[in-house]
């Protein structure tokens, strides 16, 4: 079952993010306002995914972050000026306000990745490090968000770019991330 906690120290915007969740199909989401609440969930449950703002009660986001198990994925909501303390690329973020869509685009993104992560397919394929999907992952999103396209036509996209450019997919992906700063 995919877990959705959501970690917000105003509570009211936590309560729109909840809603937003719920109405989409999610059963089993909780709201939370301090950073001890959500490691003290996401420890009993076993797996799913965390939506996070950059502080919660008293702890910041990294904390939480570094503290989560394993088995969940992480998300960081933003304002605009907490965009630019935020340096690292393999943390997924967005930046409010954001449409509905792009939102749940992107946690469906981060589920899938944690999914893939926990249980490999059978079939033998080329594995990329944890560390390259999620840049490719976040320029997918990025692509698909700004210029309103599908995820295939976002890996087209960056496929046929990379190679064009005889470089690898993840440093392409790095290239176009640190170009929309």
């Amino acid at each position: 079952m995919e877990h959705v906690i959501i970690g917000l120290s105003d509570r009211s915007k936590g309560a729109v993010i909840k809603e937003l969740v719920v109405t989409s199909g999610f059963l089993d989401v909780e709201l939370c306002t301090s950073g001890e609440e959500i490691l003290r969930l996401a420890n009993a449950y076993a797996g799913g995914i965390v939506i996070c703002g950059y502080k919660v009660g008293s702890m910041l986001y990294s904390q939480v972050q570094e503290m989560l198990p394993p088995q969940f994925g992480f998300l960081l909501l933003l304002s605009r000026n907490q965009a630019a303390l935020v340096e690292e690329e393999t943390v997924f973020s967005l930046v409010l306000p954001i449409q509905k869509v792009d939102f749940l685009r992107t946690v469906k993104t981060i589920l899938r990745l944690q999914q893939e992560k926990e249980a490999p397919s059978a079939q033998p394929v080329l594995v990329r490090p944890q560390e390259e999907r999620v840049l490719i992952e976040k320029a997918k999103l990025f692509l698909m968000n700004h210029h309103h396209i599908s995820e295939e036509a976002a890996h087209r996209y960056l496929q046929r770019n990379s190679m064009n450019r005889g470089m690898k997919m993840a440093q392409l992906a790095k290239m176009l991330l640190q170009e929309r700063k």
